[in-house]
This record gives C-alpha cells, sequence and structure tokens, in this order.
C-alpha cells in the first residue's frame, strides 16, 4: 500500500481548479529571483495557520479563498499575466512517514499525484498528450516535499504548462499544494521569468 492517498472528491476538486485556469512556460526550479524592477512593489502572502509562503509582484491579483462553502480546501488563488495563475490547495493527511525509506515513499507520492492529479487534468482540458518535464524530491527537515511540471498538448490551441510543488509538513497531519497554470509561450520571456520566480519563491516556514 502506498504511504498516501487522496480521496476521490479532493482529486476532482483539484482537476477543476486547474482545469479552468491555463498555464505559459515550462516552470525549470532554478534560483530565480523575482524581476529587479524598481517600479514594481513585490509583496508576500504568508499563511499563519499553514505555516507556508510566496511571493509575488503587488500588481497581480491576490484572492484569499474559499468565498462560500464551495471548496473549502482551497486557501488563496493568484491571478498573473496572460491568464496564468497559482492556487494553494490544503488536504487533510493521516499519513505517518515515520520509518518509511524517504526516498521511495517521495517516488511513489509523485507517481501517484502524476496519476490521479495531473492525468485527469490534462483529460478535462481536451490535451492530445501529456508531458512529465520534470520531477524533484525537495524534501528537507521541514517536511516531504516535491515538485512536478507537466506540458498538455492540444490539438487547438497554446500547450498548457501545469506545475507544482506538493508538500507534506512535518509533524502535520495535512499536505499542501501550490499549483501553477499557464499558457506554454517561449516568447514571452519576462512574464515566464516571473511565473518561475513567483512559483520558486514558495516556502515552508
Amino acid at each position: 500500500m502506498l504511504p498516501w492517498s487522496r480521496s476521490q472528491e479532493s482529486i476532482s476538486k483539484i482537476v477543476k481548479l486547474l482545469a479552468i485556469a491555463s498555464i505559459g512556460a515550462m516552470i525549470w526550479l532554478s534560483a530565480a529571483a523575482l524581476p529587479a524592477n524598481p517600479q514594481q512593489r513585490i509583496e508576500t502572502y504568508v499563511d499563519p495557520e499553514y505555516g507556508y509562503s510566496f511571493r509575488f509582484p503587488s500588481d497581480w491579483q491576490l484572492r484569499k479563498l474559499p468565498e462560500g462553502a464551495a471548496n473549502q480546501n482551497v486557501r488563496v488563488r493568484l491571478d498573473g499575466p496572460g491568464r496564468s495563475s497559482f492556487t494553494v490547495v490544503v488536504e487533510p493527511s493521516r499519513e505517518d512517514f515515520g520509518g518509511a525509506d524517504r526516498g521511495r515513499t517521495v517516488e511513489a507520492l509523485m507517481q501517484k499525484t502524476i496519476t490521479q492529479v495531473y492525468r485527469p487534468i490534462s483529460a478535462n482540458i481536451g490535451a492530445e498528450k501529456m508531458i512529465v518535464g520534470e520531477k524533484f524530491d525537495l524534501s528537507n527537515e521541514a517536511g516531504i516535499q516535491f515538485y512536478i511540471s507537466t506540458l498538455h498538448e492540444r490539438q487547438n490551441g497554446q500547450p498548457i504548462v501545469v506545475a507544482g510543488i506538493h508538500a507534506y509538513p512535518s509533524a502535520k497531519d495535512y499536505s499542501i499544494n501550490f499549483l501553477m497554470t499557464a499558457f506554454f509561450d517561449p516568447a514571452a520571456t519576462e512574464r515566464n521569468k516571473a511565473l518561475t520566480a513567483v512559483f520558486n519563491s514558495f516556502r515552508l516556514r
């Protein structure tokens, strides 16, 4: 039995959220910083309840969620340029990783996340092909953490990138999913730098 599972209801929520969003460039996990534009103010969003943070340009639209009774697991949504978006989904987790081989645990989590989250998203956006671009183990003393990027090719329209950082904080009973979508546009250099910087700014506190 894999040391991780999602309820079908939770998977469906993530899939529906991301299927209506869009993406812009493959996220290559580099040490990119937010663009040094003296005219642009950078803000930091901190969730004191769940202990994560990320940085973003102040002219992007941030919405704290949920709004109403729907999607109770959604904490915040950030809308960027070119219909790109970032969403934080926090889900209950009863998994105990103590004593497990961390490398094998993370690999199992990544494979199951690809199967149960990214592939259904690909089907929902009508993609003909899904390519897993990168997947990395980012685990540290703060907990189990990994990164996945996927490219979804469509017959009509631009390809879409869906990428996420999935974190299981140590000694906590929940997981945190920082998910990005954007249209794939290699020519949008500055926008892609900004998207990458925001994505890479995610931290467990």
